[in-house]
C-alpha cells in the first residue's frame, strides 16, 4: 500500500506542478487569435447547399400544385357507391322496375315495426321485459 500512495502523491505534485506552468491567459488569448482567423467549419453536410434546397422547395411546390390542381379537376360523383352503380347500369327499364319491386317487397315500407301498444297498462315486470327484448 505504500507504493501506492506515494504513486498517488507524485502525481498530485506532477499535476500542481505542470498546473503551476500553464498560462491560462495567454492559452486563452492565442485560442480566440485562432477562431477569428480561421472560418468556422460548415456545420451542414456539402450536398445542402443553398441551391439545392431552392431546387427542393420549387419541386415540392410544383408537386403539391399538381396534386391540388388534379384533386379539384376531379369530377366528384353524388350518386351511390361504384359498385352498385356498375351492377345497375347493365339492368334495362324492365329489369329494374322489377328490383325495386322487389327491394319494396323486402323492406316492406309500408308497415311499421314496432306494433301498437298501451305501456301505461304494463306492470314492472312486463317493461323489463319490454325493455330486454328492445336491447336485442
Amino acid at each position: 500500500m505504500n507504493e501506492d500512495a506515494q504513486l498517488h502523491e507524485a502525481a498530485r505534485r506532477l499535476g500542481a506542478a505542470a498546473a503551476d506552468k500553464v498560462d491560462v491567459d495567454r492559452i486563452a488569448a492565442l485560442v480566440v487569435e485562432r477562431l477569428r482567423s480561421e472560418p468556422a467549419a460548415a456545420t451542414r453536410p456539402t450536398w445542402i447547399q443553398p441551391a439545392w434546397l431552392r431546387v427542393a422547395a420549387a419541386l415540392l411546390v410544383f408537386v403539391g400544385g399538381g396534386l391540388v390542381l388534379r384533386q379539384v379537376s376531379s369530377p366528384t360523383t353524388t350518386h351511390g357507391a361504384h359498385f352498385v352503380t356498375d351492377d345497375l347500369s347493365d339492368l334495362s327499364a324492365d329489369q329494374l322496375r322489377d328490383v325495386l319491386t322487389t327491394l319494396d317487397e323486402t323492406l316492406d315500407l309500408g308497415s311499421t315495426t314496432l306494433p301498437e301498444a298501451d305501456l301505461d297498462d304494463l306492470d314492472a315486470q312486463q317493461l323489463q321485459a319490454v325493455l330486454r327484448s328492445l336491447e336485442g
